[in-house]
């Protein structure tokens, strides 16, 4: 696990060549590429798989405004939610018709919803080793280009990337699959859908 985003930021720029730096503030070009990809590379990579790390839970009560049409009710989903993983009935069964649009999930559920989701952890302390390490490499790959203007670098770093992020959803995958993803992956690996 990283001890901060500058660990994170300088392990993608040692993947580079580039020298390390102090802050997101510095005046290097290194810096301030790292402090402006940064936030979409971590959004980005959490999205990707529901990691253990990053798992949230709550409770949704109803919008008071309808949905206009096919839907009977809207909830207004976490501020930091990137991704819906399971959402439940207040009985615990699995809601299984659903739509996001924008910040909202759409569907006929009575409230209150239960929702299971992927949170936006900003604290790189509470990452796993191996989350950290995918972090990095996808940081990397974003800045290949910027830095050094080498496509064939870049093609390199984002291959590297999917593989560290394979390795990692594996492992995370082995260490305990949320709920929801118990009883649907069986459907899902079925039908040949994508996680």
């Amino acid at each position: 696990m990283a001890d901060s985003v500058i660990e994170i930021c300088n392990n993608a720029l040692q993947d580079l060549g580039e020298d390390p730096i102090m802050s997101l503030v510095d005046e290097s070009k290194g810096a301030r590429l790292c402090n402006r990809r940064w936030p979409a590379s971590r959004d980005a990579v959490l999205r990707a798989h529901p990691w253990n790390c990053c798992m949230a839970q709550a409770e949704l009560a109803a919008s008071v405004d309808a949905p206009r049409w096919r839907w009977e009710r809207k909830y207004v989903l976490p501020t930091d939610c990137l991704r819906v993983v399971r959402v439940a009935g207040a009985d615990d069964a699995e809601v299984r018709d659903w739509e996001i649009q924008g910040q909202v999930i759409l569907c006929n559920e009575a409230a209150p919803l239960m929702l299971a989701y992927v949170r936006r952890e900003e604290n790189p302390k509470r990452y796993d080793a191996l989350l950290s390490e995918a972090l990095s490499a996808r940081l990397a790959a974003m800045l290949a280009y910027p830095l050094t203007g080498s496509t064939s670098l870049a093609d390199a770093l984002w291959h590297a990337y999917q593989e560290k992020l394979g390795e990692a959803r594996g492992i995370d995958a082995r260490e305990g699959v949320p709920g929801a993803l118990r009883s649907t992956q069986w459907l899902r690996a079925r039908h040949g859908c994508a996680y």
